[in-house]
C-alpha cells in the first residue's frame, strides 16, 4: 500500500520488509519536494538521483540499496511522482546538474576547456586549426609550402 500524507509526502509500505542495522524496515516515507530541493538540484547539490531520494527519505543510502523488487519499483515510482517535470526529465535523461564554483565544475575538477582538433606540420609540431570555414592559414604555417605545386 502507498499512502499519501496531508503534507504531500508518500509512504510506501513494503511487501518484503527487511532488517538493516538491527532495525526492521517496513516502509519508506518520502517527504514532499520543496522549492529548496528544486533550487539545490539546479545548483548541483546532489551527485546522483539516489542522493536526492535519500535526502527525501531521511534514511541511509544503504537502506535504499537494500530494497527488493517489486518494492524498489514502487518506491522509485513514488519518488518520481514527487519530482517536478524538469527534474523528472533530467533523471530520465541522465542529466544531473553539476556544482559550479568559481570556474570549477564539481568538487575539484577544472572546467573543461574547449576541445579543438590539432594539426601537425609532419615534424610533430602542433598548431591549432582555424576556427571557422574559409579562414586562411597563417603565412608562417610550417609544412604548407605550395610554391612547388606541379
Amino acid at each position: 500500500m502507498i499512502s499519501l500524507d496531508k503534507s504531500g509526502g508518500r509512504t510506501v509500505h513494503l511487501f518484503i520488509p527487511f532488517e538493516h542495522n538491527g532495525k526492521q524496515i517496513t516502509s519508506i516515507s518520502l517527504a514532499p519536494l520543496r522549492l529548496g530541493h528544486v533550487l539545490r538540484w539546479n545548483e548541483g547539490a546532489w551527485k546522483t538521483m539516489i542522493d536526492l531520494m535519500v535526502d527525501l527519505a531521511g534514511v541511509e543510502e544503504t537502506v535504499i540499496r537494500e530494497l527488493r523488487y517489486p518494492d524498489a519499483d514502487r518506491v522509485m515510482e513514488s519518488f518520481m511522482a514527487l519530482l517536478t517535470p524538469e527534474i523528472r526529465d533530467d533523471v530520465a535523461n541522465g542529466r544531473i546538474p553539476k556544482k559550479v564554483v568559481a570556474g570549477f565544475v564539481g568538487e575539484s575538477e577544472p572546467e573543461p576547456e574547449e576541445q579543438r582538433p590539432r594539426a601537425t606540420n609532419g615534424g610533430g609540431e602542433e598548431y591549432p586549426l582555424p576556427r571557422g570555414p574559409g579562414v586562411p592559414l597563417p603565412d608562417e604555417s610550417p609544412g604548407f609550402d605550395l610554391s612547388e605545386e606541379p
